[in-house]
């Protein structure tokens, strides 16, 4: 297999993770392509590919509704390398923690509310605190926000599971998303990419919220969610609906069947959920953890 039938087939065969994962390179190759080649013929960039980058989101609503695609596209978008490599390291790492724990369908629904959340939070304060408003629009871009709702959402549904930071430091998640919380607060009044820390606080509160309401089993911001399910069914692994039993084509099951299968099975998982509200994730049983993992990753 030739070196582009191998990144298709990782992409086609992969999870949400690594979906994300390949959406982000994917761009920022492309970006960073473009603007070594303008470098190499002696063109200066077009004005949106640089600091006024068309697919980063600004502060300025009129600069948005010419721009409405950048709400979006500024989450997958990175120029600077190092900016793009400790986002990517950290959504790798943060993102195989959340999918071990709810599924790789609702990591890319986080992804994209915590994207969303960082946003929102960024564009009121520019536009309402006077400190802020100072330039004509402000921009932002960077998988940071989502990354962060991904965190402090895995914090919040297992506080005290243990990780190794770089390797070597153990440290329970609780504490981790509380002292990335905490610098971004101190950062803020730094002047240096104050709107970035904005992003990063919206995108731990959401993610906060989407966590809470997970363990309550409801769907968090069910609209949007649905909407963005549409978006996320692109970035899981398709599976196959046919079974084989003996030799033969097991019958599809009937629609009454499977509703009702599907309605015990949301029955335990909201029981579990409520269990893990009450009493965290080390008090579920191994045969409670296997089940929730297993319908977590349909």
């Amino acid at each position: 297999m030739n070196f582009w039938g191998e990144i298709k087939s990782r992409f086609r065969n992969g999870d949400g993770l690594i979906r994300l994962l390949f959406v982000n390179i994917g761009v920022f190759l492309l970006i960073n392509v473009y603007l070594l080649f303008l470098y190499l013929v002696k063109q200066q960039p077009l004005h949106f590919l640089g600091d006024n980058l068309a697919l980063a989101a600004s502060s300025n609503w009129e600069i948005m509704i010419q721009r409405p695609w950048s709400i979006i596209t500024h989450m997958f978008a990175h120029i600077q390398f190092g900016h793009f490599l400790f986002n990517m390291i950290a959504l790798y790492f943060m993102g195989q923690l959340f999918v071990s724990m709810m599924g790789s369908k609702r990591l890319v629904t986080l992804y994209i509310l915590g994207g969303l959340g960082g946003y929102l939070l960024f564009a009121v304060a520019f536009n309402v605190f006077e400190v802020f408003r100072v330039n004509h629009g402000v921009y932002v871009l960077g998988a940071s926000a989502a990354v962060m709702a991904i965190t402090v959402a895995s914090a919040t549904l297992q506080p005290k599971r243990e990780i190794y930071l770089f390797g070597a430091i153990k440290m329970e998640l609780m504490w981790l998303a509380a002292i990335l919380v905490l610098l971004d607060l101190a950062s803020v009044r730094s002047g240096i990419n104050s709107g970035g820390h904005i992003g990063h606080i919206g995108g731990a509160l959401l993610g906060f919220f989407y966590a809470r309401q997970l363990q309550k089993g409801k769907v968090p911001v069910a609209g949007i969610t649905r909407l963005i399910d549409k978006v996320a069914h692109l970035f899981s692994r398709r599976k196959m609906k046919v079974v084989a039993n003996n030799g033969k084509h097991s019958r599809p099951k009937s629609d009454e069947q499977f509703n009702i299968e599907k309605k015990e099975r949301q029955k335990r998982t909201d029981e579990i959920l409520d269990k893990i509200s009450r009493s965290g994730y080390d008090s579920l049983s191994k045969s409670e953890k296997e089940f929730l993992f297993k319908n977590a990753q349909k």
